[in-house]
């Protein structure tokens, strides 16, 4: 489904990825676009990637105006709808990226709609989240991702929730036993697609709580633990068995040969046909 209102082509979208905390999509925009309403249902974060823009958005009578172009940022509060129009500084294709934080993660930051925002760390976490949905990223990295960001959007605000200020007072290491509980988790389902809530709930600890617990423990994000574990599992497979490289790219939870080839030589120096031999 996309957004309703927006004049905009959808050409991507994270739907069958699996993912839980964000749902992006990317969009060919027009290049003129006539005043239209939108309705963000949980925080959009947009991020433009191709193409130059001259934004306005109407509250009121009033107009304020943005000039848009690759890296600019826009945000939307949950609930809240914008009446918006553009055109392109130029005759060339415009494209952007639609993040929908969900509104779990996104309840209670008091962040006011930001036509125009300027944050290194928002830029670089959306540019992140495009690339996974370009590559089809596990719902770990993509949810971890999507996590941080509505943490650090709640951090600008000033107004983080309650429930979040109590748990990063709180964020304490995971115990040896319950690390050793995530990491049989894991094992049984190197092939599956884990989300950082599968992993919280083993250990009965709130998703924001385990990503920092976990790391502070392992020195590892939960994502990067589970990508050793699973190139682990697939170069003890390809020493050990007749299995063909599709096959172990499968039962390591890569959904495809050649995301699995590129991981494999990124840890290991050697394109996984090589290392067999």
């Amino acid at each position: 489904m996309v957004e309703a209102g927006l004049p905009s082509r959808l050409i991507r979208s994270s739907d069958a990825l699996g993912w839980r905390s964000v749902r992006a999509l990317t969009y060919v925009d027009p290049v003129v676009a006539e005043p239209f309403v939108t309705t963000a249902e949980g925080l959009l974060v947009v991020l433009v990637t191709s193409g130059r823009y001259h934004i306005e958005s109407r509250h009121g009578s009033s107009w304020r105006a943005a000039a848009y172009r690759p890296g600019s940022i826009g945000v939307t509060a949950p609930g809240n709808a914008s009446v918006l129009r553009w055109h392109g500084a130029r005759p060339e294709a415009m494209e952007s990226l639609h993040l929908q934080l969900d509104p779990a993660a996104a309840a209670g930051v008091a962040f006011p709609d930001a036509l125009s925002l300027e944050d290194p760390y928002v830029t670089a976490s959306a540019r992140a989240l495009g690339e996974a949905l370009t590559t089809g990223a596990p719902a770990l990295y993509a949810d971890a991702l999507a996590q941080g960001l509505a943490a650090h959007l709640a951090h600008l605000a000033g107004q983080p929730t309650r429930r979040h200020r109590n748990e990063r007072a709180a964020a304490l290491p995971l115990s040896v036993a319950q690390v050793r509980r995530v990491a049989d988790h894991m094992r049984a389902h190197l092939g599956d697609n884990l989300t950082v809530g599968d992993l919280a709930a083993v250990v009965r600890v709130s998703k924001f709580h385990f990503i920092r617990s976990f790391a502070l423990t392992t020195g590892l994000t939960p994502y990067q633990y589970l990508r050793r574990m699973r190139l682990e599992a697939a170069a003890e497979l390809l020493r050990r068995t007749p299995h063909s490289v599709a096959s172990i790219a499968l039962r390591c939870g890569y959904r495809s040969s050649g995301q699995f080839a590129r991981a494999f030589r990124a840890e290991y120096g050697l394109p996984p046909a090589l290392f067999r031999q």
